[in-house]
């Protein structure tokens, strides 16, 4: 393992900053992350726990010789490319807009993001959304886009690093307030809002694959925990110490904290690369298929409290990304193939949709969104009796507007103002009956989901626990009841069978 020199002050400096935390004792999270099979982000690095150690236990590579070998190369990279500036705003303009692109896809892609980095890609060059992909997913692909922006703005005007800015910055990111599922301590499912630009006001504890709760800094702590960060990086600054020592560290710190309610993994990453930016250095952009290995060098230093192999693998990042400049300022090729099918494709969908021409969005709501999803929640109700809950999961729709912005609406508020036109609207609707009362450990999802452009109108129906799965496409009102219909008809059945059972038992 490559060791980091840290100077005269070594571990003992940092140590003492790190903030290295005992395994608290304390009571289990008030609202936990809803399990894999009712959430399909439920493996992001944002929520995945690195396991603590007591200050007491033994910790025998702090003290071990460490050499600087890999801060020399970088550095010799960062001369080489220091020595070919000024570099033409040709060649500065098409490697920002490179990593700027790659950043976001890799970053979020971390996050199980759905987005591959062509539909990334369009996206952000071409406002072109990706067919069939979750419309948070393009918020959070447009919300990172602005997040490097203003965090390069900052790195302009010089502009400090503390806390005003970090909760800004996440403000950025996030764009707006939404819910996520999440469990109550009792196993409930519920909804949980998440919040911006504000420190979480409820805990964000995770649940280990061991079943076992990881404890981030409590809610009431995290604002003398990031203060106690701040002071750090002023600190480490004035110190002298290497930029990407700094930088990596104060990743590795921010994410033990967990300071937002979501959102942390790419707070982490964007901070960390403000960090390397500000000292002339260029970003260290994590890649997807390096997701294991990120996890793992973090969950290490938790273990060891020792980040040296965490911060070779940001240095390596970091040396990929120089190269890559290097490369762009010899006028050789930085391009990469492997996407521009999928470019092709967006691009051609674009032109086929008439140029993105809107379609009525406000009379396909009133006609067609809000009388399907009353009836479809109608007809759930009639079976609250017989389970012990009936939750609505899902119940929203995301509305592309003509000037490409983008506008969420809740279905089971009819009070909301649609836009007249836009170009792309996608809706979801999901119902869970949970716990049936004559037989525990059945339950039934009913998931519904709509995608409607000027091209076409798109249907997905889909229950697991009955294995129905369906397609259908059109606008027409009363053929979407006979689908969900034939869903409700197939669930009595089951029921019934499940009920002709127990008699034959008996």
């Amino acid at each position: 393992m490559v060791r980091i020199d840290t100077k005269s002050r070594s571990w003992e400096f940092w140590k003492r900053w790190l903030g290295w935390g005992r395994k608290t004792d304390e009571k289990v999270v008030e609202y936990a992350p809803c399990s894999a099979s009712h959430s399909a982000r439920s493996t992001d690095a944002e929520d995945i726990p690195m396991e603590q150690v007591s200050p007491e236990e033994p910790v025998d590579q702090i003290n071990e010789p460490i050499t600087s070998t890999v801060i020399d190369e970088i550095d010799q990279l960062k001369a080489e490319l220091d020595a070919s500036r000024p570099l033409s705003s040709y060649v500065v303009g098409r490697i920002e807009q490179k990593l700027r692109i790659e950043s976001n896809y890799h970053s979020n892609a971390i996050e199980g993001n759905s987005l591959d980095l062509g539909e990334t890609r369009s996206l952000i060059l071409h406002g072109l959304t990706a067919h069939g992909k979750p419309m948070r997913d393009h918020l959070d692909i447009e919300g990172h886009d602005e997040a490097v922006k203003a965090m390069e703005d900052a790195v302009n005007r010089d502009e400090s690093l503390n806390e005003v800015f970090v909760r800004n910055l996440h403000r950025v990111l996030l764009k707006e307030p939404y819910e996520v599922d999440a469990l109550t301590p009792e196993g409930q499912p519920t909804k949980r809002l998440i919040t911006i630009g504000q420190y979480k006001s409820q805990p964000n504890n995770v649940k280990t694959s061991t079943g076992e709760i990881y404890y981030y800094t409590p809610p009431d702590q995290v604002k003398p925990a990031m203060s106690d960060l701040i002071d750090w990086y002023r600190e480490a600054e004035n110190a002298g110490e290497h930029p990407i020592f700094i930088a990596a560290t104060f990743h590795y710190r921010f994410v033990r904290i967990h300071p937002f309610d979501d959102g942390n993994g790419r707070m982490a990453r964007l901070l960390m690369n403000m960090i390397l930016i500000k000292h002339g250095y260029t970003v260290a952009i994590i890649p997807i298929e390096e997701r294991s290995r990120y996890i793992r060098t973090l969950e290490q230093a938790d273990k060891t409290e020792d980040l040296s192999e965490f911060i070779e693998c940001i240095t390596k990042y970091c040396k990929n990304t120089l190269s890559l400049h290097l490369r762009a300022a010899r006028g050789e090729s930085i391009e990469d193939v492997e996407d521009i099918d999928k470019e092709i494709e967006l691009f051609k969908r674009s032109i086929q949709n008439g140029n993105g021409e809107p379609i009525r969005a406000r009379e396909y709501a009133d006609s067609v969104l809000y009388p399907f999803f009353i009836y479809c929640k109608e007809k759930c109700e009639q079976f609250s009796s017989m389970f012990e809950n009936l939750f609505e999961t899902s119940s929203d729709s995301s509305v592309r507007c003509p000037d490409n912005q983008i506008r969420r609406f809740s279905l089971d508020k009819r009070g909301d103002a649609w836009p007249e036109d836009a170009l792309l609207v996608t809706s979801r609707i999901s119902f869970w009956l949970s716990q049936y009362q004559a037989k525990k450990g059945i339950d039934f999802e009913f998931r519904i989901e709509n995608e409607i452009d000027s091209n076409r109108c798109v249907w997905e129906f889909v229950c697991r626990d009955l294995d129905f799965e369906e397609e259908f496409i059109g606008k027409d009102l009363e053929e979407l009841k006979k689908i969900f219909n034939s869903m409700i008809i197939q669930m009595m059945t089951k029921l019934s069978n499940t009920r002709d059972g127990e008699k034959d038992e008996e």
